[in-house]
């Protein structure tokens, strides 16, 4: 168990580094405030991969590698597609399947702490562009191989089935890291601060 473990953060350290690296490399119309802040990158793309699992960790970590190896910046090519700078990269119908699941979830979010979901996540608005939270993810789910897709699809696609929310756990595990014990309290806060 406790080598599972280690595999586990050596696997997700190891993603965070590379795709650090490459979110650096992308240039756009001068730094996101984000690249500016790489600790707070890792910790919210953190959060997300620890909801992921083992064999969805391994293939997505391959990608990485792979991509390194044929001079790809994954990173780069998300942000190019959120903007239509470049064509389709991937269109399997796992894409579309697991956007729906996680546009569901966003909804929920958004019902039970809307001012956390104003604050904190991508709109689900009309936008064409990587505001909009289908366009996002679609865009980030292109750049992976089959493989990962079908794993990822696997995964959400159990969670759902089981009444899970991976968006509101992931959320919720964040806040925790944050010092703040539960999301109520962190709508709250929030509420409070806004008004």
């Amino acid at each position: 168990m406790e080598v599972q473990k280690k595999s586990r953060e050596f696997l997700i350290k190891s993603i965070l580094d590379m795709e650090l690296d490459m979110f650096l490399k992308v240039n756009g119309e001068g730094n996101a405030s984000c690249q500016e802040q790489p600790d707070t990158f890792k910790k919210i793309r953190g959060s997300i991969y620890e909801f992921w699992s083992d064999a969805m960790l391994e293939s997505y970590f391959k990608d990485l590698v792979m991509a390194i190896r044929n001079e790809r910046n994954l990173i780069f090519e998300k942000y190019a597609r959120m903007d239509n700078k470049i064509p389709q990269i991937n269109d399997s119908p796992k894409i579309f399947k697991i956007v729906d699941i996680e546009q569901k979830w966003q909804k929920e979010l958004q019902s039970k702490y809307p001012v956390i979901y104003n604050h904190f996540c991508r709109d689900m608005n009309l936008a064409s562009d990587g505001s909009n939270f289908k366009v996002y993810l679609a865009s980030e789910l292109e750049t992976y191989s089959d493989n990962t897709l079908d794993k990822y699809y696997d995964h959400v696609k159990k969670a759902f089935d089981n009444g899970q929310n991976h968006s509101i756990e992931m959320l919720r595990q964040l806040a925790k890291k944050s010092g703040i014990k539960s999301l109520e309290k962190l709508e709250k806060l929030m509420q409070a601060g806004a008004g």
